[in-house]
């Protein structure tokens, strides 16, 4: 009987370890209209406008959990599928301009909810400190250049 007491214990303390639980507590820093984005080992803060001028186009930025900027940059709303045949992701301009859920960040790509992600798709600053960092220039996800340090 006591094994089976600490079993359902060590289960139930997994669980609620592994739960996402709620979002952390928001730093000063991060505007109340970014959303968190991760788990229970970390995430970012992100946050998404769309640029009235152009359709599928995002002004995007991230925080560290904790607070202070990760980056910031225009994004390209996609589609992404798999080809089987070539083994790859193919990326396509979306059924509709809605911007699908954040599921993830992984430092370049902003993944979505629905089969969807956010491309850069421009110049992304990464800062390092109040100006001071690296900027890359992207066209549909795929870098172009250099890194660049201002």
């Amino acid at each position: 009987m006591r094994c089976r007491l600490t079993l359902v214990a060590t289960i139930m303390g997994f669980v609620v370890a592994c739960s996402s639980g709620s979002d952390p507590e928001r730093p000063v820093d991060v505007p109340s209209s970014a959303s968190w984005t991760g788990n229970v080992e970390g995430g970012v803060w992100l946050d998404c406008e769309p640029l009235p001028s152009v359709p599928d186009r995002y002004a995007c930025r991230a925080w560290f959990q904790a607070g202070g900027m990760v980056s910031e940059g225009e994004y390209l709303l996609r589609r992404r599928s798999w080809n089987q045949r070539a083994l790859r992701s193919e990326y396509s301009e979306p059924a509709d301009g809605a911007l699908p859920a954040f599921e993830t960040f992984d430092g370049r790509w902003i993944f979505l909810k629905d089969e969807h992600v956010l491309l850069p798709d421009g110049v992304v600053s990464y800062p390092d400190s109040p100006g001071h960092g690296t900027r890359q220039a992207y066209s549909l996800g795929v870098e172009t250049g250099a890194v660049e340090k201002y």
